[in-house]
């Protein structure tokens, strides 16, 4: 349940319609402990941020307590910033949105999450490498986390949820009642039933082209990190790679053939320091570190539990070493003689299977 009061949530879906897109100052005062209702009267009279005019003529056209209502009677979440479900990750990045349109569920693992974007024209091979790496990183445990546009996008929601337990969450450039574009209603209707769909725009809202740049912040937000498998020199995916830069995310590129033109963007970045990735072990290797504090709480989620099935030979040799004693990571990967990627994907496989369990020290151990 929401902090605010139903008096405040209906000015803060005033304020969200009214300032999206423009909306840093009202943000730092709503940082501040001001009231949303506050920042109404304030623009009211003191024509704060210029909006005093614009406010005028959205009332007579918005009523915040009908969206409220609509959003109730259409299975849309209204997720405010002070609100506990709000994306933990998406809280630290600079202008996190101050109110998100939900469909679907969030969970809490969905912070060991990777940003999977590029072309809206790939090609075959990015297609190829697109369903492949995405799949994989759901198998892993990854949320994957895309745009839901034509092309690489679409592909990166469908191979994730192709994974029994995979998950994926798509954030819309539109209002969240809005399916765009129409031909992926199916994937959109997989997402909010497994997956959720996000969007800070009102109901209603369309596609407009300005509304994509600033939904690409929300993308690499939301992320451990982006991957951009194909991408033009001018491409959208190039916005939210330097976003997750902005953001202290990692970035992370596929190359391509050196004559084709969804190769330009994403060799541009592997020259600006982007991790240059093969497999996904590449990726795993990177984010180590980071999914560490995270798996120990995915593998005790029943949602993202791993159907029980037989032990590969690296995983049968796992347990073997962990039979009456504890190991650091670092001492598994010795004994392993493995790379740190590899066993990293190997320990977390295990743990999303509840086989072993890392203990509040560090170190794992087998589950009883």
């Amino acid at each position: 349940m929401s902090p605010l009061s139903f008096e405040e949530l209906k000015s803060l879906v005033l304020l969200n319609r009214l300032t999206v897109g423009c909306g840093r100052e009202a943000r730092v005062l709503l940082s501040q402990g001001t009231l949303p209702s506050a920042i109404i009267q304030k623009i009211q009279s003191e024509n704060f941020q210029g909006k005093a005019e614009a406010l005028q003529r959205l009332s007579q056209t918005f009523d915040p307590e009908k969206e409220i209502e609509t959003a109730e009677k259409t299975s849309v979440k209204l997720l405010t910033l002070w609100d506990e479900g709000y994306p933990s990750l998406l809280k630290q990045i600079p202008d996190p949105p101050f109110l998100l349109y939900v469909r679907g569920s969030l969970f809490e693992t969905d912070e060991a999450a990777l940003a999977v974007v590029g072309s809206r024209h790939p090609s075959f091979y990015g297609l190829t490498q697109t369903r492949k790496l995405s799949r994989e990183l759901a198998e892993s445990g990854l949320t994957v986390v895309s745009g839901i546009a034509r092309g690489i996008d679409q592909a990166a929601h469908e191979a994730a949820l192709s994974v029994s337990f995979g998950r994926s969450i798509a954030v819309l450039g539109c209002g969240i009642d809005r399916v765009y574009p129409p031909e992926n209603r199916k994937t959109y209707e997989a997402l909010a039933e497994r997956g959720a769909l996000l969007s800070e725009y009102a109901l209603g809202t369309p596609p407009l082209a300005e509304n994509f740049p600033r939904r690409n912040r929300i993308i690499s937000g939301l992320s451990l990190g982006v991957l951009v498998v194909e991408a033009h020199a001018r491409s959208g995916s190039l916005i939210t790679a330097h976003e997750a830069l902005d953001q202290g995310r990692e970035v992370f590129a596929v190359p391509g053939p050196i004559d084709q033109l969804t190769s330009r963007g994403t060799h541009r970045l592997l020259k600006e320091g982007a991790c240059l990735v093969e497999t996904t072990q590449d990726i795993l290797e990177v984010l180590g570190p980071s999914l560490w504090p995270l798996v120990s709480r995915q593998a005790a989620s029943e949602v993202r539990a791993v159907p029980s099935q037989s032990l590969s030979e690296s995983e049968q040799k796992v347990v073997e070493l962990l039979q009456n004693r504890t190991l650091a990571y670092d001492e598994m990967t010795h004994e392993l003689g493995l790379s740190t990627g590899s066993a990293a994907s190997l320990l977390l496989h295990l743990e999303l299977q509840k086989k072993i369990r890392k203990e509040p020290n560090g170190r794992f151990a087998l589950v009883a």
